[in-house]
Formats: structure tokens, C-alpha cells, sequence
């Protein structure tokens, strides 16, 4: 037998022995990669998918048990990872508070009411509602003392007579109350507005009740005037 027979035959069950220790390494790299990267490519396509969210296992569609997949292609080397973005869109709640002033501006002063009883046939009456005075007349006979009818006017027509349509009537400042006083052939009422300020007014009232005073002779007719001196 040569010697290189003799080499040969001597390093044979060492190259035997390699290989077999290749394969064994081969075996358990096999069962370390599936062991690790099977898992993470199935929890990733296991992942129930929720809104927002988007997963990303395996893009190439490697099958990682088998070894020969491993290496070459689009497959890529070692242990597979599986990425997980989520992507939340947050909602900014503004609140918003405005704050307005009001001013109110005042067109009367409330409601109110007066009388006067000269004699035992009439009363005279003012009323003030929505800041415009008002005049009436009721007769009050012994057969019918209660008699609620109001009448105003040289005829005694029935109503009121409105004293805001008279001359001199304030218009800078709301009337807030009213009064009346009448004796004789007279009747006077005075009104002061929400300013302060005191206006008369003179009627005539005999038999009936006329707002203003008519002219008599040299005199013109009534108008509200503003008396003198102010409280």
C-alpha cells in the first residue's frame, strides 16, 4: 500500500466525522431559526387588526422552515421581525366663551294711577301706562256712585284722552308718574319724568273734561310747562 493510500485512508473517517458534525450544526441552526423567527412572522399575521393600526410581518412570503429558502432571492437571512405602526390622530376641543353686555334702555317707569273728587257729581282721574299719561272723567251721581264709565272731551266721549300728544310734552326724558287735582271750573295735572323734572298741564272741566284748556280771550291754549323752580 502507498503512502498517499496509506494518507487517505488515515484522514477518510475524519472527513466523515466533519461532515457529520456540519449536518448536526446545520440541524440545530434549523431548529434555532424556526424556533425564533416562525413565531414572530405568526404573530404578526395573527394580529387581529384594529382601526388606525397597520402591520407589516413578511413582505416577501418566505417560508422560514425550510433551509433553502434562507439563502438566495428575495428571502432575506436570519430571524424575522414583525413591525407594528399605529397611527393616532388626535382631536383638539376648542371652547370658546364671549361675554356680551347688554344695556337697556328703559321706556317707562312702571304704571300708576291718581283721582280727585271736587264734588259729588265727578272725580277726575290720570293714569300713567308705558311712560304716556292719561285723563278721564267719571260722573259719580248719588243714583249711581259706582258707575265705572270713563268719558273725556267736550262731548264726554267714552275713553281716555291721551296728554302726550300735547305741546310741551317732555321727549328727553320718560315720564314715571302722574297725578291730578281739579276744583271749580280746573283741572291740573302734573307728570315728572325718570330726569326729575315736574310738568303741569291745565284742563278745563265743567261738565266735562277738555285737555288742554281751550284759548279764552288774550290766553292761548294749555301746554305742558315745566314749573320753577325743579325739586
Amino acid at each position: 500500500m502507498s503512502p498517499d493510500h496509506g494518507t487517505a485512508s488515515r484522514h477518510e473517517p475524519m472527513a466523515q466525522a466533519g461532515s457529520r458534525n456540519l449536518r448536526r450544526l446545520g440541524a440545530i441552526a434549523l431548529a434555532v431559526t424556526v424556533a425564533v423567527g416562525t413565531p414572530a412572522v405568526a404573530v404578526a399575521t395573527g394580529m387581529t387588526s384594529r382601526s388606525g393600526a397597520a402591520y407589516t410581518a413578511d413582505p416577501h412570503h418566505c417560508d422560514y422552515g425550510k433551509p433553502k429558502r434562507r439563502a438566495g432571492g428575495d428571502c432575506p437571512s436570519g430571524t424575522p421581525t414583525a413591525t407594528v405602526t399605529q397611527t393616532v390622530t388626535a382631536t383638539a376641543t376648542v371652547t370658546t366663551g364671549a361675554t356680551a353686555t347688554v344695556t337697556a334702555t328703559a321706556t317707562a317707569c312702571g304704571t300708576g294711577v291718581d283721582s280727585t273728587k271736587p264734588n259729588g257729581n265727578e272725580q277726575f282721574l290720570a293714569a300713567l301706562r308705558g311712560g304716556v299719561p292719561f285723563a278721564g272723567r267719571r260722573t259719580t251721581s248719588g243714583n249711581n256712585p259706582d258707575n265705572p264709565n270713563i268719558v273725556s272731551g267736550p262731548a264726554n266721549t267714552s275713553g281716555w284722552t291721551d296728554l302726550s300728544t300735547i305741546a310741551g310734552f317732555p321727549t328727553d326724558s320718560t315720564v314715571c308718574g302722574v297725578s291730578v287735582d281739579a276744583q271749580g271750573n280746573d283741572a291740573f295735572y302734573k307728570i315728572i319724568t325718570q330726569a326729575g323734572t315736574v310738568y303741569t298741564l291745565h284742563c278745563a272741566a265743567s261738565n266735562a273734561l277738555v285737555c288742554p284748556a281751550p284759548a279764552q280771550g288774550q290766553l292761548p291754549a294749555s301746554r305742558w310747562v315745566a314749573v320753577t323752580p325743579q325739586p
